[in-house]
């Protein structure tokens, strides 16, 4: 079997990243093309008023280029043949991960999500074994999370269609709400994101976790020209509600498991 390709969004500025990313995948004897991130100064004005005020409330820059980097990513996916595993720059991965790579693909899938927020998600009580100690569970609704993923020519081109009908949103949100996408998660966790790797393992992630996406965001004040915000706000909680019904049947609660002694001491390299 082919090696499946990797892909890492990084950018230009971000060189320790980047450097952090490729002792990792070499540790794992796993090649992968860097794909140059989007900056805010990138992204055409006609664009962003295009694609954006259409979610929740209106992207920050670096969350809207966040989008479309991994946008960029899904053109190519789209294009191709097989499957490309997506990874931003802060994700610390498993030592399990070239095992998880070759059995993935078995999977019906068209995403498969590799990477714990630490954050329950609705997945489904069945697991389904696709490996030694490796399991995935279809994904019905999640919002956090997109430093790691499997993604499929037939995902790809789902997504990109959802971007031009349904426009932007936080590329996590954006992922897990794209509508009829056959989605799975992979347990335990083969991916965590730097700055959450403390408080899941207990060790240093080796790399500075922090970015602008990640600053707190005052709330939206309740006004006239927030209303359809706020509107698609109380629609997304409503829906929800859905979701947990569904835990009295096929669906569950829960938080991708993390197993500590998979990611390698980040803090010797």
């Amino acid at each position: 079997m082919e090696s499946i390709p990797i892909r890492v969004i990084n950018l230009d500025r971000a060189t320790a990243r980047l450097d952090f990313m490729a002792r990792q995948l070499a540790g794992l004897g796993l090649a992968f093309e860097r794909r140059r991130a989007v900056e805010t100064a990138d992204i055409a004005p006609d664009l962003e008023r295009r694609i954006n005020r259409r979610w929740e409330r209106p992207l920050s820059g670096p969350e809207l280029g966040c989008l479309l980097s991994h946008a960029a990513i899904w053109r190519e996916v789209a294009a191709g043949a097989g499957p490309v595993l997506v990874l931003e720059d802060d994700a610390v991965l498993s030592r399990r991960l070239p095992e998880a790579l070759r059995a993935l693909p078995q999977v019906e899938a068209e995403m498969v999500n590799i990477e714990s927020f630490g954050r329950r998600r609705f997945v489904s009580r069945r697991r389904v074994p696709v490996g030694e100690g490796l399991s995935v569970r279809r994904t019905h609704r999640d919002k956090s999370g997109s430093a790691a993923y499997l993604l499929c020519p037939a995902g790809a081109r789902r997504l990109l269609a959802s971007l031009e009908r349904r426009g932007a949103a936080p590329a996590d949100a954006f992922l897990f709400t794209c509508p009829n996408l056959q989605l799975f998660q992979a347990e335990p966790a083969l991916a965590i994101q730097a700055h959450l790797f403390a408080r899941l393992t207990g060790r240093s992630a080796g790399v500075d976790g922090a970015t602008m996406i990640h600053q707190p965001r005052a709330r939206l004040p309740v006004a006239r020209a927030n209303l359809p915000f706020l509107a698609r706000r109380i629609a997304a909680q409503a829906r929800l509600l859905g979701h947990h019904l569904a835990r009295l049947g096929p669906s569950t609660y829960r938080r991708t498991p993390v197993v500590a002694a998979d990611f390698p001491d980040q803090s010797a390299s």
